[in-house]
């Protein structure tokens, strides 16, 4: 059942195969920004950890901006899930389900063998090896088909799940389910509602989760014996599902014609208050920009539930939008007692603070959320500081926080450029300053070298 051991890749060349993964997976793919979805994402996922037997330390949650509907996991820990599966699942539970499923890939280290094949290059060789193979059944354009073809051919088979793989999969993971408080029915009913729903289409529409990871009928009738072992439960869902398919929905179609019409006449139908669709119509009146509309429904939602983070920061995005800084600073300061260190509410703070010519105070929010979060730091946190010590005048920290912005996105040449201007601007007196620079540059030149010999010598 699996090797949990750590004989294949230490623990650190895990890590740094899994940062160089994620770093390719963000140079191809849409990878969600947003962090409402990202803190979603990662408080369900290590909801589920937390009742693995599993070390809990590590792991990476992200969502992929693609319709498709499909789930993933690479080296480290990193495991993505596309919007179309948020959007396609009728619950926490059927999300979870997969979670479920692709943490204990990662915990019974089923592509341990190929992340071992693939770690006998360099790092940056390996990470798009990997981040190739998996991406070809996402988009096989971001997948660079002439990396794969060169170098993967021989990697391919070990990165296909095994039905034992799978078996195993469904069974701990239900097992996870059930032990943080979903239906353990989820699994097998997630995907056979996927298999039905594809098996009058032809072959392109199969949702990519049943290619990538096959069903047959005797997986789903063993998936559902396995559930039966544990009892039925009322589930133990996040206050926050509902609001994130809302959000993601609101970007996917905001644009599209009718789409605040079709919004409005369900409210006007609806024979009780549906906070959760008046929200999501605030949501679009606001990617419209009518202000005024979506303000006037923020007010009775906050009315109705003062405590809610979601009406919180939509309000104070509003206010953000109408140049009301002063109101948009006291909503977020008085929520962030409520809800101390919350991301979304940091972040939305420190955009307001420097709206509101406050560059510091914004800088010293967002340095907090950086130490606070670690390694679990969006790129975008190091934007918002550069961006905040730039108004600062902070030059030098400026541009060292844009390179890391830029490194962390795979932008490896635009983060060297931030780390040269740093060095050229650093204090000549302060050599901890300059040493530090300079070791970062050499470390980033080496990366960008392995990088380009790897796309053969395009720059």
């Amino acid at each position: 059942m699996g090797d949990p051991s750590s004989a294949v890749l230490s623990p650190e060349e895990d890590r740094q195969l899994g940062q160089a993964f994620m770093r390719s997976v963000r140079r191809a793919l849409p990878v969600v920004d947003d962090v409402e979805v990202h803190t979603y994402i990662n408080t369900l996922g290590y909801k589920l950890l937390a009742n693995t037997d599993t070390n809990q330390a590590g792991f990476h949650f992200f969502v992929v901006d693609q319709p498709t509907i499909n789930a993933f996991a690479g080296p480290g820990g990193y495991i993505g899930v596309h919007t179309g599966l948020i959007l396609e699942a009728q619950s926490e539970g059927e999300l979870a389900a997969v979670l479920a499923h692709e943490i204990t890939h990662v915990t019974q280290r089923h592509l341990a063998r190929a992340f071992q094949k693939a770690s006998k290059a360099n790092l940056q060789t390996a990470a798009a090896i990997l981040a190739a193979l998996i991406l070809s059944s996402i988009d096989p354009q971001a997948a660079q088909a002439a990396i794969v073809a060169a170098t993967a051919g021989n990697i391919q088979q070990q990165l296909n799940f095994t039905r034992a793989h799978e078996k195993e999969a469904d069974w701990l993971g239900i097992e996870t389910l059930a032990r943080a408080g979903y239906d353990p029915s989820y699994m097998a009913s997630f995907f056979k509602r996927l298999q039905e729903a594809s098996r009058y289409s032809d072959s392109a529409a199969i949702p990519e989760l049943l290619r990538t990871h096959p069903v047959t009928a005797n997986r789903i009738s063993d998936a559902q014996s396995r559930a039966a072992r544990y009892p039925r439960i009322a589930d133990n869902a996040l206050p926050g599902f509902e609001y994130v398919q809302a959000k993601l929905r609101v970007a996917q179609d905001h644009n599209r014609p009718g789409y605040v019409k079709q919004l409005e006449n369900q409210i006007n139908q609806s024979k009780a208050a549906n906070p959760l669709l008046r929200y999501e119509y605030a949501l679009a009146l606001l990617s419209n920009n009518r202000l005024k509309q979506a303000r006037k429904i923020s007010d009775a939602l906050i009315q109705q539930d003062p405590e809610n983070i979601n009406f919180i920061t939509l309000k104070a995005k509003i206010s953000d939008h109408l140049g009301q800084y002063d109101e948009a600073k006291q909503q977020l300061a008085d929520a962030l007692t409520l809800y101390p260190n919350h991301p979304w509410l940091t972040v939305l703070y420190t955009r307001v603070l420097m709206a509101d010519g406050q560059p510091e105070a914004a800088a010293k929010h967002i340095r907090a959320l950086i130490t606070e979060q670690g390694p679990f730091s969006l790129p975008l946190y190091y934007r918002l500081l550069a961006k905040a010590q730039g108004m600062a005048n902070h030059r030098t920290d400026s541009h060292l926080s844009l390179a890391e912005y830029y490194y962390q996105i795979g932008q490896t040449r635009p983060a060297i450029q931030q780390l040269e201007s740093a060095l050229k601007l650093a204090d000549e007196d302060n050599d901890y300053d300059r040493q530090r620079i300079e070791a970062k540059l050499k470390q980033l030149q080496e990366v960008a070298l392995q990088e380009e010999e790897l796309e053969g010598g395009k720059h």
